[in-house]
C-alpha cells in the first residue's frame, strides 16, 4: 500500500513540475524590497538553483521539463502495468476457484 501512495505523490509532484512555468522566476528577478511580500505567492516550483555573482550578474537553472514528462509517461506505464497485471492475477485466481467448484448436474 505505501508503494502505491509513493507512487501517487510521485506521479503529484512530476505532474506538477509538467505544468509549471517559470514565469515567476523571471519576476524574482525584479522584485524590489518592498515587493519580498509577494515572494510567498510566486511559483518558483521549476526554479532549482539560482547564482548571483559579486558584479551583480544572476544565473538562474530550472528542472529539465522534458526529463520530467519522460519519468511521468513511464511512471504512468508502470501503473498501467500493474494494473493490468492485478486484473488478469484476480481474473486468474476467479478461474481457479470457478475449476475447483464442484458441478452440479
Amino acid at each position: 500500500m505505501k508503494k502505491k501512495a509513493d507512487a501517487e505523490k510521485a506521479s503529484a509532484l512530476l505532474s506538477k513540475l509538467a505544468a509549471s512555468v517559470p514565469n515567476d522566476a523571471v519576476k524574482l528577478l525584479f522584485l524590489d524590497d518592498e515587493d519580498l511580500s509577494v515572494l510567498e505567492s510566486l511559483d518558483l516550483f521549476l526554479l532549482s538553483e539560482i547564482k548571483r555573482s559579486p558584479s551583480g550578474a544572476v544565473e538562474m537553472k530550472f528542472v529539465d521539463r522534458l526529463a520530467v514528462i519522460r519519468e511521468l509517461m513511464e511512471l504512468k506505464k508502470t501503473e498501467n502495468a500493474a494494473a493490468e497485471d492485478s486484473f488478469y492475477a484476480a481474473l486468474d485466481r476467479s478461474a481457479m476457484l470457478l475449476k475447483d467448484e464442484p458441478k452440479d448436474k
